[in-house]
């Protein structure tokens, strides 16, 4: 065969059956990885997304439960400064 021609309308190709079935199963291989891929890959993201809503919804009861100390702290301040104040005029210390 003469190289130099190229290749001619009367060409014909050979497969081998063994050879197309291991494409095939390749190509099913591929396939089936790739969509267990994008499955985890959604569920992942699913996760996520709940995770996210979760840390929202606990960020904003800590923030709450911090206005709710911060005014309990304050009330107690206000408490001790009128018990010392109350305090320091018995004893003398200030006037009422």
């Amino acid at each position: 065969m003469d190289m130099s021609k190229g290749i001619s309308e009367s060409a014909t190709v050979h497969i081998s059956v063994a050879m197309l079935l291991k494409v095939g199963f390749l190509v099913a291989v591929v396939t089936g990885g790739w969509y267990q891929a994008q499955m985890q890959f959604a569920n992942i993201e699913a996760r996520l997304n709940d995770l996210h809503d979760e840390v929202v919804v606990l960020s904003s009861k800590v923030a709450k439960m911090e206005a709710e100390h911060i005014e309990e702290l304050e009330h107690h301040n206000e408490e001790l400064i009128e018990t010392n104040r109350s305090l320091m005029q018995r004893l003398g210390l200030k006037k009422p």
